[in-house]
C-alpha cells in the first residue's frame, strides 16, 4: 500500500476548479516531483492533502486511513508535514519560537528540543540565529526555517511548496542537498517545484499537471527526456 494515495481528486475555490481528477501515489521515502505552469493546480494539491483545502470529489488516504473530514493539525499529527510556498514563518517570533511551533504537538520537551537540534543540523545556520526573529532572517534563512519547522513535526512525508523560489543560487544548492537527503531519513516529498529540472533530477517520479489534470507521468529520467516537457518546462523548445 502506498504512503499517500491520491484517487480522482477535485477542489478548487468558489466556482473555479483547480483540480479535476488528479491521481497520485507515493511510496515510503520517495521523492514525487510536481511540475507545471503558475495556476495549473500544483499549490491546490498541496493543500488538499494538508487538509487547508477542503476535497469536493475523490479520495485521500494517507498510510491507509483516508484523510476526509479531517483538520490540517489532525492531518499533521499523522505524520503530513506541509512547507508552503511564500515560507508563511512568524515575522515577530525568534527563530527557536518559530521551531517550537514545528512541534506543538510534541509534549515531551526534551525530546522536541532533539528535534530541534536535528533540523538545525541540516541548516546550522539556524542553530547560529535561534534568538533572533523570523523577519530579520534573509531570504534564504526564512527558507530554511519554513522546511526546518516543518520537519521538527517528524513527517513521514513533507508537502514542499517551490523551496528555491528567489533564493541565491547557492542557498538553492543546499536546500536542494537538504531536500535530497530526506529520503534516507525515512521521509518522503512531494516536491512543487518552478525550478524543473532540477526537481527532476532529484525525483524517483514526478507528473505534470496542467489546468488541473495529470496529463503526464513518468520517472524524473523519463520526464526530463520528453520532448514536450523540454520544450515547456526546461526552456529547450
Amino acid at each position: 500500500m502506498p504512503l499517500l494515495e491520491v484517487t480522482d481528486l477535485v477542489a478548487g475555490y468558489g466556482p473555479i476548479r483547480a483540480l479535476d481528477g488528479v491521481s497520485l501515489t507515493v511510496e515510503e521515502a520517495e521523492l514525487v516531483a510536481i511540475i507545471g505552469a503558475n495556476g495549473a493546480g500544483k499549490t491546490t494539491l498541496l493543500m488538499a492533502i494538508s487538509g487547508i483545502v477542503p476535497p469536493r470529489g475523490g479520495k485521500i488516504g494517507f498510510a491507509g486511513r483516508p484523510l476526509a473530514g479531517l483538520q490540517p493539525h489532525e492531518i499533521m499529527r499523522l505524520g503530513v508535514g506541509h512547507s508552503p510556498e511564500g515560507r508563511r514563518i512568524f515575522p515577530r517570533l525568534t527563530v527557536r519560537e518559530n521551531l517550537e511551533l514545528g512541534g506543538f504537538t510534541q509534549t515531551d520537551r526534551a525530546r522536541l528540543a532533539r528535534d530541534i537540534d536535528e533540523a538545525c543540523g541540516l541548516f546550522p545556520v539556524l542553530g547560529d540565529r535561534m534568538q533572533q526573529f523570523g523577519g530579520t532572517l534573509s531570504g534564504g534563512e526564512q527558507q530554511m526555517l519554513a522546511i526546518a519547522r516543518a520537519l521538527v513535526g517528524r513527517p513521514r512525508l513533507l508537502l514542499l511548496d517551490e523551496p528555491s523560489l528567489g533564493l541565491a543560487p547557492l542557498i538553492v544548492a543546499k536546500v536542494f542537498e537538504v531536500i535530497a537527503s530526506l529520503a534516507n531519513r525515512g521521509i518522503a516529498v512531494v516536491l512543487v517545484e518552478q525550478n524543473a529540472r532540477a526537481a527532476l533530477r532529484l525525483a524517483a517520479r514526478g507528473l505534470v499537471l496542467e489546468t488541473g489534470r495529470v496529463t503526464l507521468t513518468g520517472s524524473g529520467v523519463e520526464l526530463a527526456a520528453d520532448r514536450r516537457v523540454r520544450d515547456a518546462y526546461l526552456g529547450e523548445g
